[in-house]
Formats: structure tokens, sequence, C-alpha cells
């Protein structure tokens, strides 16, 4: 009855399961990019939904990336210099930016400076 192998309960069940979470091999990640309008474009893993599931490279031009199956239009992210996202206003890492108490402290030694002179 149960022929030595799995029980055919978990064949089926491991195989509606790979069904549900849609497993399939991952491409390629196109970086993020400014497009030649200066616009930020998000990046993406391939293939995108719209994708045949064969389109696994990421390929194209630095300023326009899009997933396609063909080696010879692979696209060289390393080679594009508009995928840097520009830092937003006030956003400066830690090291760039003094804190509150260190920068009070300063003003109060520059006003100091002042008034000996």
């Amino acid at each position: 009855m149960w022929g030595g192998g799995f029980p055919m309960s978990v064949t089926v069940i491991v195989t509606l399961l790979l069904v549900i979470i849609d497993v399939k091999a991952s491409g390629e990640y196109c970086h993020g990019w400014h497009d030649s309008q200066g616009a930020w474009k998000e990046g993406f893993q391939c293939p995108e939904k719209i994708d045949g599931e064969d389109a696994i490279i990421c390929c194209g031009k630095c300023e326009l990336r899009y997933c396609c199956s063909s080696t010879e239009a692979r696209l060289d992210q390393g080679s594009c210099s508009n995928d840097q996202k520009a830092q937003e206003p006030g956003t400066e890492g830690k090291e760039s930016k003094d804190t509150g108490a260190e920068s009070k402290n300063k003003n109060l030694k520059i006003q100091d400076n002042e008034n000996v002179q």
C-alpha cells in the first residue's frame, strides 16, 4: 500500500505548497538609478511580474533598465555612475553631523573668543 517511498499525501502537500509559494529561480537585481530626466527609479528583482520566467538578466542602459534573457544585452551595472540615490536634506550620516550638545559648545567657544578680542 505504501510502496516503500513517501506517502502520496506528503507528495501532494509538498506540490501544493510549491504552487502556492510560487517558487522560481531568482534572477539579477537591477539597482535603482537616476533616469535621463534625473528622476530616481527604484531597483527591482528580475524577472518582474510582467516579464517571462527566462528574463533573469538586468539589461538596458544605465538610464533605462529592464529584465531580459539575452546575455549579450546584459547591463554592466558596475560601470554606471547614476545609481547613487541623493541623500535627503537633514539625513547626513552620524559621523558628519554634530550632536546638539557639541554644536552648542562650539557656538559658545566662538562667542567667548569674540568677546575676548
